[in-house]
């Protein structure tokens, strides 16, 4: 177990730091604060999956259909 110890250390030494963690709004806030800027605001109940297809006009399920067709490499 000492050998690996030792080779972690090494690593560790010879890397540079992380960088520093981005500290920006999240993709969502972004998503939201755009949605909200064209004239499109979160419902008091609402997702904003829900938002976001209403403003492309489409059911939450047509969205959900074609993010998992997108995801699986296929045209939506």
């Amino acid at each position: 177990m000492k050998p690996i110890i030792r080779r972690i250390r090494e690593l560790e030494q010879r890397l540079p730091p992380p960088a520093p963690a981005f500290s920006g709004p999240s993709g969502a806030e972004q998503i939201a604060a755009e949605l909200t800027r064209v004239g499109f605001v979160r419902g008091e109940n609402e997702s904003l999956a829900e938002t976001f297809a209403r403003y492309l006009g489409i059911t939450v399920r047509e969205l959900r259909r074609r993010l998992q067709a997108r995801a699986a490499g296929q045209p939506a």
